[in-house]
């Protein structure tokens, strides 16, 4: 009995200290998310201004000419993917859906650029053809860990090496809904709701020029957007995961707890019991 009252301490302290951690790292997941949404805030006008003269200029039937059909119609050719991912695990099963979104969308002649370890090792397993890899990190990302990233597709898709150039990453709806996502980002893909003020533009040297000079500053844009998504959905999966997990210590805690103070109050009746019946027997 009283190695078993030592056991249940041991194991109350445990679970009390999993809930402890699980908070902790409840409420840095929550830091996290609040900074994500602020970064957010101030990148959308930014993206909004180069997505709209984008928009304008390949949706404009006057602006249009057969030079832009190289970024704006698909071909047979070859892929670039990008796959966002965390570093670490503890995220729920947003990891598992991410990869099961991965192997639906891959083939095996795609060039594949991986941002985070958990998608690395997968991929590596699989014996995809990786170009780069690189971290994921446990900060939020900014514009100058990115610029390697998108260099790749740069040169692959200006060069014309590859004819698509995809993000798979995990789109952050709020806090509760996070899904994994494919979005092509090239060629581009005109906006059919898209409406502008009838302003006239004076494009130089020509619209095509300026959509050519524009195309690395869109796919940034896209792509940040994305991995500033990957980032919010890791936290908010994480938060809630170990909300659950501090949850789930406090009631074994508690079960626990209740288990030791009545084996303790069995074994308080049982020496009393024991001691009457001593006295009794003198």
């Amino acid at each position: 009995m009283a190695q078993n009252l030592q056991q249940l301490k041991k194991r109350i302290k445990t679970s009390n200290s999993i809930a402890q951690i699980a908070k902790a790292m409840e409420m840095i997941s929550a830091s996290k998310i609040r900074k994500a949404q602020d970064s957010v805030e101030k990148h959308n006008p930014y993206s909004r201004k180069i997505k709209s003269i984008v928009q304008r200029i390949i949706t404009d039937q006057d602006l249009y000419s057969k030079e832009m059909e190289k970024f704006l119609k698909e071909s047979d050719g070859k892929r670039l993917v990008y796959i966002i991912s965390p570093d670490k695990g503890l995220a729920g099963g947003l990891v598992v859906n991410l990869l099961k979104t991965v192997s639906a969308y891959l083939r095996n002649d795609d060039y594949i650029v991986v941002i985070g370890k958990k998608a690395s090792s997968d991929v590596t397993r699989h014996g995809y053809n990786i170009l780069a890899s690189f971290e994921m990190g446990t900060k939020f990302p900014s514009y100058n860990d990115i610029y390697p990233m998108i260099d790749i597709a740069r040169k692959f898709y200006i060069s014309g090496e590859v004819t698509k150039v995809s993000v798979i990453y995990t789109e952050f709806k709020n806090m509760l809904v996070q899904k994994p996502v494919v979005e092509e980002i090239f060629p581009i893909k005109p906006d059919q709701e898209f409406k502008e003020l009838a302003i006239d533009y004076l494009f130089e040297p020509s619209p095509f020029d300026v959509l050519k000079e524009l195309l690395p500053f869109y796919f940034e844009v896209e792509f940040y957007s994305a991995i500033m998504n990957a980032y919010a959905s890791e936290q908010a999966a994480r938060m809630a995961a170990m909300k659950n997990a501090k949850d789930n210590a406090k009631d074994i805690s508690t079960s626990l707890t209740n288990i030791y103070n009545r084996s303790r109050q069995e074994k308080i009746t049982n020496e009393l019991l024991d001691l009457a019946n001593g006295q009794q027997g003198m």
